[in-house]
C-alpha cells in the first residue's frame, strides 16, 4: 500500500498545467448569470448527477453529468465555484468546477475516498476528510492555487466533520479515539498552531452560526441525540454548553437561521422525522413539518427560507418553505430522487 505522503504527491507537470488552465478558466463567463442557486445531487446512488435551481423553482438545470457518481455539491462563499465528490476516475476524489459546471478539475489524486468538503470563506482553500494508509480519517486543507494539501493537525488518531467558521478564523472538527468513537469537538486556527477543546465526549456535527459566535452540535452524552449550542468567546475561551433540546428520541442535523437567533433541526418526536425550530435561548419550539413521512435533510438559506428533502416515496423529493413552515413547495419534479442540497 502506498504511504500517506505518497498519496498526496502533486509535483507532476500535468497537474500544474491543470491548475493554470483551471484558474484562467474561472475568469470566463458563466451561464449562471447570478449567484443564489441551490445545488443538489439527483438520481440513484452510484449514478448521481448535480443540478441547480433557483429558490423560486425557476432556472432548474443539470450542470454536472457523467455516467459515474457525482455528489455532495458545496458552493464557495461567493457562489462562483462548486466543490463536489466524484468517482469518475475510479475512486471518490474531490473536484472543483465553475458555478455552471464548466472548468471542471480533479483536485485530489490519492487512491483513497475523500469526503466532507467545506470551503474557506475567502474561497482559496477547501477542507476535506481523507483516510490515511491505516484507514483513519484526517482533515486536510487544499490550497486551490497549488493543489497542495496540508494536514490540519498531527498526532491525533483521526478527525471528522470539518466546519469552517464564516469569519475564516477557525475550523471546527470532531476528534476521534482509537476505537473510532468521538472524543469531543475542537477548533483550530488553520493558519496557526492553537487547538482549543470545545467539548469532551460523544459529540459531533459542529455547525457555525453565521456570526461565527456559536457552534451548534449534536451530543449523545445523555444516551440519546440532543442539540446543544456553545459560544466561542475568544482565542482561548469557550462558553458553557447549553442543552437546546431535551427529548428521549432523536434531535439532530442542526442548521442556523441567517440572523443566528434560531436553530432548525430534525426530530422524531412526532413519530417520524420532522423539521423543528427553536430559539437560541431554548424557547419557542415549533414544528415546521407534520408529515407522516420522514424529512431527511434541512438547510436554512440566506433569504430566511429552508430547503429540505422529504421521503415521500423511495425517491426523496426537494422542497422549500418559509421560516414558519408556510408556503411549502416542490423545487424539482417528483420521482427523480434528490439529496444533499447546498445554498
Amino acid at each position: 500500500m502506498r504511504s500517506y505522503q505518497t498519496q498526496y504527491a502533486t509535483t507532476t507537470f500535468w497537474l500544474l498545467t491543470l491548475v493554470v488552465v483551471f484558474i484562467l478558466g474561472l475568469a470566463a463567463c458563466s451561464s449562471l448569470d447570478e449567484t443564489g442557486f441551490i445545488a443538489y445531487s439527483t438520481g440513484p446512488e452510484g449514478e448521481r448527477d448535480i443540478a441547480v435551481v433557483r429558490p423560486s423553482g425557476n432556472q432548474s438545470q443539470m450542470i454536472i453529468t457523467d455516467p459515474a457518481d457525482d455528489f455532495s455539491p458545496r458552493w464557495s462563499a461567493d457562489g462562483n465555484r462548486l466543490a463536489f465528490l466524484s468517482n469518475r476516475d475510479g475512486n471518490v476524489e474531490l473536484y472543483i468546477a465553475s458555478a455552471d459546471g464548466t472548468n471542471l478539475m480533479r483536485s485530489t489524486n490519492t487512491g483513497v475516498p475523500e469526503s466532507d468538503p467545506t470551503w474557506s470563506p475567502d474561497g482559496r482553500r477547501v477542507a476535506y476528510v481523507s483516510p490515511d494508509s491505516e484507514g483513519n480519517p484526517h482533515i486536510l486543507i487544499l490550497q486551490i492555487a497549488t493543489l497542495l494539501p496540508q494536514r490540519l493537525t498531527f498526532g491525533s488518531i483521526g478527525e471528522t466533520d470539518p466546519a469552517w467558521s464564516p469569519n475564516g478564523r477557525w475550523l471546527a472538527y470532531v476528534g476521534l479515539k482509537e476505537d473510532g468513537e468521538p472524543e469531543g469537538i475542537f477548533i483550530r486556527n488553520p493558519d496557526g498552531v492553537n487547538r482549543i477543546t470545545v467539548t469532551s465526549g460523544l459529540d459531533g456535527s459542529p455547525t457555525w452560526s453565521p456570526d461565527s459566535k456559536w457552534l451548534a452540535y449534536v451530543s449523545e452524552q445523555g444516551g440519546n441525540k440532543d442539540v446543544y449550542i456553545i459560544t466561542i468567546e475568544s482565542e482561548d475561551r469557550v462558553g458553557t454548553p447549553i442543552k437546546l433540546t431535551d427529548y428521549e428520541g432523536l434531535d439532530f442535523a442542526p442548521t442556523w437561521s441567517p440572523d443566528s437567533k434560531q436553530v432548525a433541526f430534525l426530530s422524531d418526536r412526532n413519530g417520524n422525522l420532522d423539521i423543528f425550530t427553536i430559539e437560541a435561548d431554548g424557547e419557542n419550539l415549533q414544528a415546521l413539518t407534520t408529515n407522516e413521512v420522514d424529512e431527511l435533510e434541512v438547510v436554512w438559506g440566506p433569504d430566511g427560507r429552508l430547503v429540505f428533502v422529504s421521503q415521500l416515496s423511495d425517491k426523496p423529493d426537494l422542497f422549500i418553505m418559509k421560516e414558519n413552515g408556510a408556503d411549502q413547495s416542490a423545487l424539482a419534479p417528483s420521482g427523480q430522487g434528490y439529496a444533499q442540497p447546498d445554498w
